[in-house]
C-alpha cells in the first residue's frame, strides 16, 4: 500500500502501534507473558518423582472422628507416601485398580478421578477401622471369569482330589488366595470421606461387572455380540489386586516455582525465570546505549568555554596557506 495515498485512520493506526510496540512497557509486558508461559509448559511437559507417578499400594478406609471433621475433598497419606512439604497442596487424584492380567502382566485401569486437597500425617493411621477396602475383596462371578495372580507355591494346599468350585468366591477360600497372595501384605493406609470411599469401591465393583458381561456376550450372544467382544478373554477383570494414587499437581507458575514436588522442574523453571529476567535487564541496561537523537545531539554539542577538534583558538595566530 502507497503511504501517500493511505487513509488517514490507517497512517494514525499504524503509528499508534508502532508507539506501542516501541515502548519499553509493552515489551515488559509481553516477556512477562512468555517467562510464564514458558514455566507452565515445563510444568506440563516435565514429570516429576510425584507428579503422575502412582504411589502406592493403599488401602482405604473413612475418616475417623465427628461427620463433618475433616472436609470432604481431604485425603490423609502418611509422610512415607507422599513428602510433607506437600501437606495442604490441592491436586487431582486418580484412583487406579492394578491387578495381574493375560500373561501376568500388570493392568492399570483408572476408576476415578478427582479434586482433593492433601493432609500429610506424621504418624501411621489406624487400621482400627470397619471396612476397609484393600482391592482383595473376590467378586461374585465364576472363577473362569477372572484373572488370579501368582501364589506361593510353599502354601499350596493338596486339594489334587478336590473338585474346582465354579464360584471364584468358593475358590479363593479353597486355594487360600489371600494366604497365598503376597500383593496386599505391605498396604499403606489413607483416610478418605465416607462417600468417596464408597464411590471407590462401586467403581472396582462396575468396572469388574462390565468386563464379566462382555466376556459372558462373547460366550452366549448373537454373532454380532461375539464379533464385536471376541477379544474378551484377554481383557477379564483381575479377582484381587491393589489401589494405587497418581496425583497431577497444579501448573500455575507460583506453585511451580515454590511448591513443586519435583526438584529439577523447580530449577528448571528458576533458571528460566532468571535468564528471562538477565535478558530484560541488558535490553533496557545495554552495556554500550546509544542515546536518542534529541540527547545525541545535547551529548555532542561543546560545552561553554570548550575548544572543539579543529577550531582556531581566540587570539591566536593563524598561519597563511603556502601557495606553490
Amino acid at each position: 500500500m502507497d503511504w501517500v495515498s493511505a487513509p488517514e485512520w490507517w497512517t494514525q493506526f499504524v503509528s499508534i502501534c508502532l508507539v506501542v510496540y516501541y515502548a519499553p512497557a509493552f515489551r515488559i509486558f509481553v516477556v512477562g507473558v512468555l517467562i510464564l508461559a514458558t514455566i507452565w509448559a515445563i510444568a506440563k511437559v516435565y514429570s516429576g518423582e510425584l507428579q503422575n507417578a502412582e504411589k502406592g499400594p493403599v488401602a482405604i478406609r473413612r475418616h475417623k472422628g465427628a461427620v463433618g471433621s475433616i472436609p470432604r475433598d481431604t485425603i490423609v497419606v502418611h509422610r512415607d507416601l507422599v513428602s510433607l512439604t506437600m501437606d495442604g497442596c490441592h491436586a487431582r487424584c486418580t484412583v487406579m485398580y492394578v491387578y495381574e492380567g493375560y500373561k501376568n502382566k500388570r493392568v492399570h485401569v483408572p476408576l476415578l478421578t478427582k479434586q482433593v486437597q492433601l493432609s500429610i500425617s506424621p504418624s501411621k493411621l489406624s487400621d482400627k477401622v470397619q471396612g476397609i477396602a484393600k482391592a482383595n475383596e473376590v467378586p461374585d462371578v465364576r472363577q473362569e471369569e477372572v484373572f488370579w495372580p501368582l501364589l506361593d507355591i510353599d502354601l499350596a494346599n493338596p486339594t489334587s482330589g478336590d473338585r474346582t468350585p465354579e464360584s471364584a468366591v468358593e475358590y479363593s477360600v479353597q486355594q487360600r488366595i489371600h494366604d497365598r497372595w503376597s500383593g496386599d501384605d505391605d498396604l499403606s493406609l489413607i483416610s478418605v470421606h465416607e462417600d468417596l470411599l464408597e464411590e471407590i469401591v462401586d467403581a472396582r465393583n462396575s468396572f469388574i461387572a462390565d468386563r464379566v458381561e462382555r466376556l459372558r456376550r462373547s460366550k452366549t450372544g448373537n454373532w454380532l455380540q461375539k464379533l464385536f467382544y471376541r477379544g474378551a478373554a484377554k481383557k477379564r477383570p483381575g479377582a484381587v489386586g491393589n489401589y494405587y494414587l497418581k496425583f497431577q499437581f497444579s501448573n500455575d507458575p507460583v506453585f511451580v516455582l515454590t511448591r513443586h514436588p519435583d526438584r529439577d522442574v523447580r530449577m528448571t523453571a528458576w533458571l528460566t525465570l532468571l535468564t528471562s529476567a538477565f535478558a530484560l535487564l541488558m535490553e533496557l541496561f545495554p552495556l554500550q546505549p546509544t542515546p536518542p537523537s534529541g540527547v545525541a545531539s545535547i551529548v555532542a554539542a561543546p560545552v561553554d568555554g570548550a575548544v572543539q577538534d579543529g577550531a582556531p583558538q581566540r587570539g591566536a595566530r593563524t598561519r597563511p596557506p603556502v601557495v606553490p
